[in-house]
């Protein structure tokens, strides 16, 4: 995940999910972002539905879903 980041800054994605508490204990983390970036290099403008069908893959047993969803909106809507 570390390559996500450039010049000693959080990507965009990684950023939100540190602000919306998207991770919990960091299992699934990498997958839902590598996820969430394909999606957003693919569709900049993603719909709900588009970020739940994107993510379906992966599996998180902490957090439930919503706030990774929300992390990953709001990083489209700062980009």
């Amino acid at each position: 995940m570390e390559g996500l980041a450039s010049g000693g800054q959080l990507h965009p994605l990684q950023q939100k999910f540190l602000e919306h508490a998207a991770l919990q204990c960091g299992i699934c983390t990498p997958g839902f972002l590598l996820s969430a970036k394909a999606l957003l290099d693919h569709n900049p403008d993603p719909t709900e539905a588009d970020v739940r069908h994107w993510l379906a893959g992966n599996l998180c047993r902490c957090t439930g879903y919503d706030k990774i969803v929300r992390a990953v909106l709001d990083a489209a809507d700062a980009a």
